[in-house]
């Protein structure tokens, strides 16, 4: 059941970021916004919608691969939500949940391997 909330909160994260890529390119209209959303700014949302839906992928078919990922997934997320933190500052929280469930993943593995012998 937590998996796929975590693959929920994934998912909702990469279309947050899809709408602001949208709204860049005058795809969309976000109201209400403070500040406008630059072209570049909107590249890097969707390099974030991109880099979360493949995280997502991995994560589901249980590739290990899904760790990096996900960290690449929040470095960009991240970068996208310090350039308008006015209005995109609550998705640090879905960034933070992402994170816990990177080092929940990093220390079952060690978990695992220092109880294994």
């Amino acid at each position: 059941m937590i998996r796929y909330l975590f693959v929920f909160v994934m998912l909702i994260h990469g279309l947050i970021h899809l709408a602001g890529f949208a709204a860049a390119f005058g795809f969309s209209r976000i109201d209400p916004i403070s500040s406008e959303i630059t072209r570049p700014v909107g590249a890097l949302s969707l390099i974030a919608t991109i880099s979360l839906i493949l995280t997502t992928v991995f994560f589901l078919l249980r590739n290990e691969n899904w760790l990096w990922a996900a960290i690449l997934s929040v470095l960009v997320s991240q970068t996208v939500i310090l350039m308008v933190w006015q209005d995109a500052k609550f998705g640090t929280i879905f960034n933070i949940i992402i994170v816990l469930g990177l080092l929940a993943d990093i220390l079952t593995r060690e978990i695992n391997v220092i109880f294994r012998d």
